[in-house]
């Protein structure tokens, strides 16, 4: 029972990780109806980038990133602040400049060409943070003095009740600008319709612009979040949560954002709980880092049952 906990509390924070990154590929694809494979490298961006300002600032130091002041009271809020706005800022705008330079130019081509460039993107940006970065693995500092609590036998620290509050006051405010604003109105009339909107006095550019800072704000939280909990970030971990964030939006169906969210906690609970127990269940034929093949599972017996995904609706393709 102590283990199923331990690894079920592990699981929601990485869930709630996942939640993030899937709402950035699914508010993209609700309004341009197309998959931004770069949405992965941007998380990662925002991690390297707060790293950068860390090393910049003198807070961190050394090889493996040790913290060199005290962080705590006013000046732990704002190394936190510095980092994950820095880190928002930094994708934020690499986003928008990626969406005028080669999204909005490829915006009545064919669904290929957008995927290809899409690719592209990814693989020119994950190169670039190489170069930039350097291709080492990173370590990042969780900044946050470790504190330990216990329920039921399992142990989680503070590092986790932050991510889950961060996690949960971002997910509100989303819900709220998006159901309760005029740009959220926006955003879901352009969702159903780009040109109806258009007619209607929309400035769709600005939705348009407006989605992609918003997707990658929350992905480079998401990021900055991954890396202070795995303590390590890399140039590479893009590709890995580009994949477990679509899978995350797919399961739980692109455009709604509850379904998302669920997805993103049951991709978590599947990873963390699946990886604690497969090695008992395979005899130790399989180890935890075959862990994820219950993630595949899960998508595969969703595609085939509901494509649309958990709460996700089909279109309705109307010809003429």
């Amino acid at each position: 029972m102590t283990t199923f906990v331990q690894q079920a509390l592990n699981g929601l924070t990485i869930g709630m990780i996942y939640a993030l990154i899937a709402l950035g590929y699914s508010m993209v694809y609700g309004v341009l109806k197309m998959v931004n494979f770069a949405h992965g490298d941007l998380c990662v961006l925002g991690a390297m980038f707060s790293l950068t300002l860390l090393r910049a600032t003198g807070i961190t130091k050394g090889r493996l990133n040790i913290i060199e002041v005290p962080l705590t009271g006013t000046r732990l809020v704002l190394v936190l602040g510095m980092v994950f706005l820095g880190g928002m800022l930094c994708s934020t705008i690499t986003s928008l400049i990626i969406e005028r330079l080669v999204y909005r130019p490829l915006r009545r081509a064919s669904i290929l060409t957008v995927l290809v460039s899409a690719l592209g993107v990814s693989i020119a940006l994950s190169n670039a943070m190489m170069l930039v970065f350097g291709r080492e693995m990173k370590s990042f500092p969780s900044l946050l003095k470790k504190q330990y609590f216990t329920v039921l036998g399992a142990t989680y620290s503070n590092l986790q009740v932050f991510i889950a509050i961060l996690t949960i006051l971002l997910l509100i405010g989303l819900f709220y600008l998006v159901n309760k604003t005029t740009l959220g109105r926006c955003i879901r009339a352009v969702a159903l319709d780009k040109d109806m909107a258009g007619l209607l006095g929309i400035n769709v550019n600005r939705v348009i612009v407006a989605v992609f800072a918003l997707g990658a704000s929350l992905g480079a939280v998401a990021g900055i979040s991954h890396a202070m909990y795995y303590g390590q970030t890399y140039y590479l971990t893009g590709y890995q949560l580009m994949i477990l964030g679509w899978a995350s939006a797919v399961i739980g169906g692109i455009g709604d954002m509850r379904g998302c969210v669920i997805a993103g906690l049951l991709i978590g609970l599947l990873e963390a709980v699946g990886g604690g127990y497969l090695p008992i269940l395979t005899g130790g034929l399989f180890g935890a880092d075959y862990r994820r093949i219950f993630v595949f599972l899960v998508l595969i017996v969703t595609l085939v049952i509901k494509p649309a995904g958990i709460l996700g609706k089909p279109e309705v393709i109307v010809k003429a």
